[in-house]
């Protein structure tokens, strides 16, 4: 037993070292600690998925899409998470910021079809518990999507040993954990909770994975016939009518769908999702003709998808848009929001993240008047440093030195910059944090201050006109909206 252990450590040790168990990224992280705290809002989840913007790119893409069918486009991430709710969008985020992470650690181009798989198991897992009509089927994502993480860690950092297993498993008919003890001295299920042990992922989606074969819960069997059927689509395991069939059998039964098609199920999962086209390079047309080796049986559907750059579009950067071309679509979904009497939360969602979106390279703070108007306290915070807080920011409205002070008092825009002024804020924590430029823009309902809205930059050039005047844009929307509240 003892000696057990010692490899499984050794085992986890160089799949970390090499990469294949990567440490999660800052973004995967603090969604996972947002996720934990009780007091934890929409808006702190939302400044989080913005941070990382190839998350947030396939996050919309994946709110967009015809499996949530929204009725008007959902353009920013403050909408996906209003329209989505808090916990869906944590779980898609968590799910879709682990996928991207793995896959950038990919070792080997010829590994790729394993992460297709991983992918691919999670997003059919999601449209079975759909239609199972389970309560939160974006639990059911995560675990189809991480179903087969072990295996992709192992075959990463052993590509050769792996092989050795698979070769045990599919050619002599071995159990996956003989095969596994076999080659690495240690059995499989012992592996996978070592690595979803490492990952630190909720509760319920570790019980679906590590949940045996022979379970009859439905959501542990949906999953792995999902990972069976995304296996065959990339010829990790043997398909045809036959094999088709008898999953449909299975799967019908859990369902009480009768009429149940998995050509039909794959179709239609792989139109509603367009992260599929990003991810793999895929189109509608090329998934048709996957499905169609499938059923047929005596080809591997991986192979028609080899010389049309699979995951390809991994290797290329999002396109960005730019501050010019963002700032008029803000302003009008800002305007929009007012006139449709969209609540107060939701409209500073907006603005944060229309300050994030078109201020490069900023931190942006949103702070108001305590009670006795004495401090200004940071409400809500966006930008790129993780270990700040909106509650970091506060200013005794007493500090005659403070610029932020003076800009309160004035009642006026402040542009400031690092000189004899400062701006007030306590050492801890922004004295390691020291800002060299900064833009302030007081809140103001019937000309007085309720607080204040901070826009600063660490390091480069300040402000400039144009980005000034979009700060002071904003500012009056929010003001305008605390003014209508009042009234």
């Amino acid at each position: 037993m003892a000696n057990a252990e010692l490899v499984l450590d050794r085992l986890m040790e160089e799949m970390r070292n090499k990469g294949s168990l990567p440490a999660l990224s800052e973004t995967v992280l603090e969604i996972s600690r947002l996720a934990k705290k009780h007091d934890s809002s929409a808006l702190d989840l939302a400044a989080v998925i913005m941070r990382d913007c190839g998350l947030a790119s396939n996050l919309m893409a994946t709110v967009n899409s015809a499996y949530y069918a929204p009725r008007f486009p959902v353009k920013t991430i403050s909408a996906a998470v209003t329209y989505l709710g808090f916990d869906k969008v944590y779980l898609l985020s968590l799910g879709l910021g682990l996928f991207r992470h793995t896959m950038e650690t990919l070792q080997k181009r010829k590994l790729l079809k394993l992460y297709a798989i991983s992918y691919f198991s999670g997003i059919l897992a999601m449209s079975l518990a759909k239609a199972c009509r389970h309560t939160n089927p974006e639990e059911i994502f995560i675990a189809g999507l991480l179903y087969r993480l072990p295996g992709m860690s192992l075959a990463n950092t052993f590509p050769d040993q792996f092989h050795e297993m698979e070769i045990r498993v599919n050619e002599k008919g071995m159990t996956v954990n003989q095969a596994c003890l076999d080659v690495f001295q240690v059995r499989y299920d012992d592996i996978c909770d070592a690595v979803l042990a490492f990952y630190h992922l909720p509760e319920d989606v570790e019980r679906i994975i590590r949940k045996p074969t022979a379970s009859d819960d439905p959501l542990s069997l949906l999953v792995e016939e999902s990972a069976a059927m995304a296996a065959m689509m990339f010829g990790d395991q043997p398909g045809g009518k036959n094999a088709l069939r008898k999953s449909e059998k299975r799967i019908s039964k859990i369902l009480d769908a009768p009429k149940f098609s998995i050509p039909d199920l794959i179709r239609q999962t792989f139109e509603t999702d367009e992260n599929v086209k990003y991810f793999f390079n895929l189109s509608a047309e090329d998934v048709e003709v996957m499905v169609n080796i499938l059923e047929w049986g005596k080809a591997n559907p991986m192979e028609i998808v080899t010389h049309m750059g699979f995951g390809a579009a991994l290797d290329c950067s999002a396109p960005v848009d730019t501050p010019e071309m963002l700032i008029g679509h803000f302003l009008t979904e800002l305007a929009l929001c007012r006139r449709r009497g969209g609540e107060l939360n939701q409209l500073l969602m907006l603005a944060q993240e229309a300050l994030f979106r078109c201020l490069p390279d900023s931190e942006i703070f949103i702070a108001f008047l305590s009670a006795d108007k004495r401090l200004l306290q940071g409400r809500f915070y966006v930008g790129s440093t993780i270990h700040i807080h909106a509650q970091d920011f506060s200013v005794p409205l007493n500090k005659s030195d403070s610029a932020i002070v003076e800009c309160l008092q004035s009642l006026s825009s402040f542009h400031w910059q690092a000189g004899k002024l400062g701006l007030g804020l306590p050492y801890t924590p922004f004295g390691q944090m020291p800002f060299r430029h900064a833009y302030m823009s007081p809140l103001l309902v019937r000309n007085q201050a309720i607080g204040l809205c901070f826009a600063g930059r660490l390091k480069g050039e300040g402000f400039n006109e144009r980005e000034c005047v979009w700060i002071d844009q904003i500012v009056d929307h929010i003001a305008d909206a605390f003014a209508s509240i009042r009234e």
